[in-house]
């Protein structure tokens, strides 16, 4: 996959990771939820080129109770710039990793090692509660349509991660991927991203994707090492009152 496919990369974000409601207007694409982060929340521009009115964004997420929090994506620099000088800063610079769907499967897995289960079992919810992914994000799961699967990883018969794929455009997604603190550096993050490939690769996905903030230095390194590329990146502009 090339720089040329990010707009089904970002299309396949909000069908793998849906907000509550979209609002599409014109020139914008407003993500309506409570809870869940950024992925489900920010709004971005249609057009890259000008700058939409972007004070009739911040008047409908002020309605929304939701924060003034715009996705940036490459090619917007215009959007990046206005909103700068009206006081966002710059969050969670992102990088958007990428692997054949095909060359991850081939990759051999540990018997009893990763099982691809769905709906998660209740030990998964507890694995992502433990590590940050609260009931919000497990709700944003339940509203996937396409195609969509969980990972379970074990160790030594010890449940030690969890996380989540669903597939669009050809695009397998991953989400929510999480190892147990007791179990990182054991191989097992490996083991759960050649069973997504596995899985990806019978949906008929071509690549699979992830999207891991720059500050995450330890998990950007996994991904390099698994053989992934960066193929773009984005950040979000976040008002802070």
């Amino acid at each position: 996959m090339t720089l040329k496919n990010n707009s089904s990369i970002f299309e396949t974000i909000d069908l793998t990771w849906p907000a509550e409601e979209f609002l599409e207007l014109t020139e914008w694409k407003l993500r309506k939820s409570i809870k869940g982060g950024k992925r489900v929340s920010a709004a971005t521009a249609i057009e890259k080129t000008s700058i939409p009115a972007i004070q009739l964004v911040e008047n409908t997420l002020a309605e929304w109770c939701q924060d003034k929090l715009f996705m940036i994506k490459a090619g917007e620099n215009n959007l990046d710039e206005a909103l700068k000088e009206r006081g966002y800063s710059i969050v969670d610079p992102t990088n958007i990793w990428s692997i054949s769907a095909e060359v991850l499967s081939m990759q051999q897995i540990p018997p009893v090692t990763a099982f691809s289960i769905f709906p998660p079992l209740a030990i998964q919810r507890e694995i992502w509660t433990a590590n940050g992914i609260d009931a919000s994000r497990i709700e944003i799961m339940d509203r996937v349509k396409t195609p969509k699967t969980t990972i379970f990883g074990r160790i030594n018969a010890k449940p030690a991660a969890a996380a989540f794929v669903a597939v669009s455009n050809k695009i397998a997604m991953v989400h929510a991927l999480v190892v147990d603190h007791k179990f990182q550096r054991q191989g097992m993050g490996k083991h759960v991203m050649q069973k997504v490939g596995a899985w990806a690769h019978q949906q008929g996905a071509e690549s699979v994707v992830v999207l891991c903030t720059k500050q995450n230095q330890s998990a950007n390194n996994f991904y390099k090492i698994l053989g992934m590329q960066v193929i773009g990146e984005y950040h979000y502009r976040l008002f802070k009152t």
